[in-house]
């Protein structure tokens, strides 16, 4: 299987404000502030490819997905912090067999994330929350505690 799409967010025309705020710089950039128009346009991947290879014979199953995430960009509000940061594409491979002893139970052991990919680190100091963080809080599409493991019953049950 193959899937995929690429986007684009672009927000167009005037920032409106409540009827009873002024509708100035300070309430427009308030309500909708440089780093929430970031967030929008910017904040998500402009692509994602999921390629998957899913094969099962008699009793036995595997499963190999690959999942790219494209470039995302966080853009800081805050006067200290406002240098963008960029986030380069990643790849993200997830494996998992499964073992179908009866067709009501499936036993399944995998790894998601096996490679161990991190988003970038953050590179301007001032973005880390004065050291505190490593990797970004936002505009990272997927998380940043590496590889995980799994193991897992499956149970269908019938209706009689």
């Amino acid at each position: 299987m193959l899937a995929g799409n690429v986007t684009q967010t672009r927000l167009f025309g005037k920032i409106k404000t409540a009827d009873k705020l002024p509708a100035d710089s300070t309430n427009t950039n308030t309500l909708f502030s440089r780093y929430n128009r970031g967030r929008l346009e910017l904040g998500q991947p402009d692509s994602k490819i999921i390629l998957s290879l899913n094969y099962k014979t008699n009793k036995f199953g595997f499963l190999l997905r690959n999942t790219r995430f494209g470039k995302t960009t966080i853009l800081f509000n805050n006067p200290a912090r406002m240098d963008n940061e960029n986030l380069s594409p990643k790849i993200l491979t997830d494996v998992s067999f499964n073992y179908s002893p009866k067709p009501w139970l499936t036993f399944t052991v995998g790894a998601n994330n096996v490679f161990n990919v991190y988003p970038d680190p953050l590179k301007d100091y001032r973005n880390t929350q004065e050291g505190a963080l490593i990797y970004p809080m936002e505009a990272t599409p997927f998380g940043y505690y590496g590889e995980f493991y799994f193991v897992g019953i499956g149970l269908q049950l019938q209706k009689r």
